[in-house]
């Protein structure tokens, strides 16, 4: 979805892509589908094999049905892969929430796009891990707690961005939750 649609997009405020198109090196990539409509399963699928997505890292068959939750991958691929692959999902998948991440390629960080229709966009960096890298001046004046309240209601802020950011990544962890075969909190 687009912002038209109710999403909010953090994705400007991230240029992650623009390191991302100067790095020359490849890394492994992967993706993982936490949802997505059952009329759009078709268009993922078409997405992964024009990727050469597949499973175990690349070395398996490029999928025939999808697996919520599972982690897929091209193995390694050219830097730019993860924006390319994240916007066809974006542009023919609306209804999809997916983390797609790319490896560090020396000497830049990863690439990490995250998107939840309906709450928001996510990209920024990210380390070996797929672990999202959010640089410390943009987290500390969220947590300044005399600011907090005002910063926090414009999106044309830092502590704005964290928030943002914070809702993608509990979405996600939500849908994550919800997969067949999680671990339930007691």
């Amino acid at each position: 979805m687009t912002p038209a649609h109710g999403c909010r997009s953090v994705s400007p405020r991230y240029p992650n892509h623009l390191k991302e198109l100067a790095l020359s090196g490849d890394s492994q990539l992967q993706v993982i589908i936490y949802s997505v409509h059952d009329d759009e399963v078709d268009a993922v699928l078409a997405a992964f094999h024009g990727a050469r997505v597949a499973s175990d890292y690349g070395l398996g068959p490029v999928p025939r049905q999808l697996e919520f939750g599972f982690v897929y991958g091209p193995g390694e691929v050219a830097a730019g892969s993860a924006r390319t692959l994240a916007d066809t999902l974006t542009n023919n998948t609306p209804s999809a929430a997916f983390v797609v991440w790319q490896d560090p390629s020396y000497p830049a960080n990863g690439a990490y796009i995250a998107r939840v229709p309906g709450v928001g966009d996510l990209e920024t960096e990210c380390d070996v891990h797929g672990t999202p890298v959010i640089p410390l001046r943009k987290v500390i004046p969220f947590f300044t707690t005399s600011r907090r309240v005002g910063w926090t209601r414009t999106e044309d802020n830092e502590a704005g961005q964290i928030r943002e950011a914070a809702e993608v990544l509990d979405a996600l962890a939500v849908l994550a939750k919800r997969l067949p075969g999680a671990a339930r909190a007691e």
